[in-house]
């Protein structure tokens, strides 16, 4: 992929922080492009459309707050992140004349990824030929996570009467229902406005409101239907002399917010224009530079790969959570896709960004996990199991909010059985292993004292209560299963699911040996509320021992990605594409082409490759790599990084550099309503791995920070820096094709790199290279 690739989509960008959109305003564009200049806080996000884009067209106008969600039918299949009153609408008019963007004469767009703000610039030509402008900066405030703003310019080249319409309406739409609002109460009076809305069920409120300030004294007028408060004024302009206006938006809601929702929002409202739109956007850059400083990744050689780099961490930083109640959803708040629901998207492939660079942040988003332990017991019990069965779809509560019947088979209408929610079970090893890399990299052992013991003990009992004893071979076996690759289902001993469950008991077993002799207290605090005795932690040791892990074959080195994979049929993509017998039919499962063969959806076998690298030799990792990636269909964003990760482990930079621009430039390059309704968080997660961990060759263990072979940067890229926190400790990593230097800004910082170990010093640099060190 290529910058001449990204102008093709008609994207420039500047100075690796600014993308601007230079295409004409094309209605039927805007689901793609309103994910990508998003903007969010991690309490609200707010998509990238312009102010005056259509509400009645799904998937374009969007406001979230993350954790509010809503079951309008009684359906799971309904029960989604919901859409709140879009508080974006201005709509303008001069002499009487409706201006709509279909009809300008310029319109450009741009993301400061930088300052987090969206820019835009439109011009109108007017019927006497002179053009009226107007420049609109948008921020949805990072310092105030309730506060968001629109701050316009206007200057014609002619005296002319210009009307302003601004509303916040609740005539929007969502993803997956028709309606979220069982009651809706606008009101409008002068300048201000709110729409006040209680959803079906379970009923949260939410207030979105909004105050007008400008620079020219003129009269506002507020009106109201039964949906919208609309705030209305007439500015007469003269000739190239600017007036200014801004639009002050206030969110509160009853999860989040104790109190009158609607004097909250006054009183934010009466704050922000107090203090003014500089003040209040200054405050908001300063706490984005904040994060910034410990978070970005330079890349010197390669444009592209630095705009597309740091639009993923741009996305991920806005998602920060800002509660131990909520985490981040498969498509963030950039988007109301996959139900705004949780995945395990989030600790596999989010998580290590956010623990590397803010880690108090990964600490709140692994508490949602501990929050919502008792919703998983819940799930394991109604399925027969003991321990804790983590949700495939979590939201509030942690029950499963995935539903059985996913699909439609478009051929019949009738309703096709999926296994996600009950047989996808790698999902509690995987947030297992997600709290262990946390605890390596933060000795945040405290954590697991306070609520992660309860987790691994209750995830080690789920195993060991789903696993069935194979009497003729000795061993316990995990059957009828949903791996990673969604288009083989019910499969016995996935290789991965296997393997991460085995991790995950161990991680259960040194977690009790440690709070017992770390935090004594709450060890016998968690032993007594789970009723766990000796024998059943002599009996967790020899499951441990007995659970089958498949091996690679000593005669190829290759992983059966689950019992009986390679004695499928081994059909090439084209044709088994090809036997899809409906183009809206799942391909998944025995209605699908796939189960029959060897092709897979995703990165299966070759994530476990990563994941547990140490594991496994350069040979085995190359062998299933080469023999996977011709059989990988990627039609998951979560696959093109496993790949990319193992290709840079194995030396292969080419082939990694191809993955990791897969990655990174997904939500850039994609097209489609339903590829864009929300970015892709694993994708942008995976590309600060391939960049850090691949490339780079970096990671965090207890004993230290780990540098495992000198870097293996892309043949272009001249340079790559960033920085990363080893238990509270920050350090610099720099790497150039000649040296790798790091940096410690406090410490001393144990650094393990190949033939030797050191201590970095506060302050001072420690150079690497493959010959020698200093």
């Amino acid at each position: 992929m290529t910058g001449e690739q990204l102008l093709a989509h008609q994207y420039d960008f500047e100075d690796g922080w600014r993308i601007h959109d230079l295409a004409p305003y094309e209605p039927a564009n805007e689901v793609s492009r309103a994910t990508v200049f998003a903007l969010a806080n991690g309490d609200m996000g707010s998509r990238g459309a312009p102010e005056s884009a259509p509400l009645d067209r799904p998937g374009v106008v969007g406001h979230h707050v993350n954790g509010l969600y809503d079951t309008p039918s009684g359906e799971i299949l309904d029960r989604e992140m919901i859409n709140l009153p879009a508080w974006t609408p201005v709509q303008l008019a001069v002499n009487g004349e409706t201006l709509d963007l279909t009809g300008a004469s310029h319109y450009r767009r741009t993301l400061d990824m930088q300052h987090t703000l969206l820019k835009q610039y439109m011009h109108w030509t007017l019927p006497g030929g002179q053009t009226l402008a107007v420049e609109s900066e948008r921020l949805v405030s990072m310092a105030r996570p309730h506060l968001a703003a629109i701050h316009w310019q206007i200057r014609s080249e002619t005296d002319c009467a210009i009307t302003m319409h601004s509303s916040v309406d609740a005539a929007i739409t969502n993803r997956f229902a028709d309606n979220h609002f069982s009651e809706i109460n606008p009101f409008a009076e002068g300048a201000r406005s709110q729409v006040h809305v209680t959803t079906v069920e379970p009923g949260y409120r939410a207030v979105v409101a909004a105050d007008h300030t400008h620079s020219e004294s003129a009269q506002w007028h507020g009106t109201s239907d039964l949906q919208r408060a609309v705030n209305t004024v007439t500015l007469h302009l003269r000739a190239h002399q600017p007036v200014t206006l801004v639009k002050w938006v206030a969110v509160y809601d009853s999860r989040f917010s104790t109190g009158d929702l609607e004097t909250l929002a006054a009183h934010e409202l009466d704050a922000a224009p107090s203090a003014g739109y500089e003040t209040i956007r200054a405050e908001h850059v300063a706490r984005w530079a904040a994060l910034w400083k410990t978070s970005d990744v330079v890349i010197e050689g390669d444009p592209p790969a630095q705009i597309a780099l740091r639009f993923c961490l741009f996305h991920l930083l806005a998602n920060l959570p800002h509660s131990d109640q909520v985490s981040v959803s498969a498509r963030g708040l950039q988007g109301q896709d996959y139900w705004g629901s949780i995945f395990w998207d989030f600790e596999i492939y989010v998580l290590p960004f956010y623990t590397y660079t803010q880690p108090a942040h990964a600490r709140r988003s692994l508490k949602y996990r501990c929050v919502t332990l008792d919703g998983t017991r819940r799930k394991a019990h109604g399925l027969g199991f003991r321990g804790a069965y983590y949700a495939w779809q979590s939201q509030e509560t942690g029950d499963e909010t995935c539903a059985l019947y996913v699909f439609t088979d478009p051929r019949t209408g009738q309703k096709l059985r999926s296994y996600f929610a009950d047989e996808q079970i790698h999902i509690s090893a995987d947030i297992v292993y997600a709290l262990w890399q946390y605890l390596q990299a933060t000795g945040d052992w405290a954590l697991m004292a306070e609520c992660g013991l309860e987790i691994v003990c209750e995830v080690a009992r789920f195993f060991v209560s789903r696993a069935a004893y194979n009497s003729d071979r000795d061993r316990y076996e995990l059957l009828t299963v949903l791996g990673p690759d969604e288009y083989h289902e019910r499969v016995d001993n996935n290789a991965y699911t296997n393997v991460l469950a085995r991790f995950s008991l161990e991680v259960a077993l040194k977690a009790l040996e440690t709070v017992l002799r770390q935090y004594p207290a709450d060890f016998d605090r968690v032993v007594a509320k789970l009723a766990l005795t000796d024998d059943e932690i002599a009996a967790l040791r020899g499951f441990v021992a007995r659970l089958y892990v498949p091996a690679p074959d000593p005669t190829n080195d290759l992983i059966p990605q689950f019992d009986g994979y390679f004695t499928l049929e081994d059909a090439l993509l084209d044709v088994v594409r090809a036997r899809l017998a409906h183009p809206d039919l799942h391909p998944g499962g025995p209605h699908g082409p796939y189960q029959s063969t060897q092709f897979i959806k995703q990165a299966d076998v070759i994530l476990l490759l990563y994941l547990l690298r140490h594991d496994y030799s350069s040979a085995v990792k190359q062998a299933n790599w080469h023999y996977y990636e011709p059989r990988t269909a990627h039609d998951s964003s979560l696959s093109p990084m496993a790949y990319a990760l193992v290709a840079a482990d194995v030396g292969m930079t080419d082939w990694a550099y191809r993955y990791f621009l897969h990655t990174a430039m997904l939500d850039l390059l994609g097209t489609g309503p339903h590829w864009n309704l929300g970015v892709h968080t694993a994708a942008l997660g995976g590309a600060w791995q391939t960049v850090v961990n691949g490339f780079c060759q970096i990671e965090l263990r207890d004993d230290g920070v780990h540098l495992h072979a000198d870097p293996v940067l892309p043949a272009h890229w001249q340079r790559v820096s960033f920085g990363f926190f080893w238990h509270g400790h920050y350090v610099r990593f720099d790497s150039d094709r000649q040296r790798t230097a790091f940096t410690a800004e406090t410490g001393p910082v144990p650094l393990v790199y190949p033939g030797g170990c050191t201590a970095l010093l506060p302050g001072h640099e420690f150079i690497f290279s493959e010959d020698k060190t200093q």
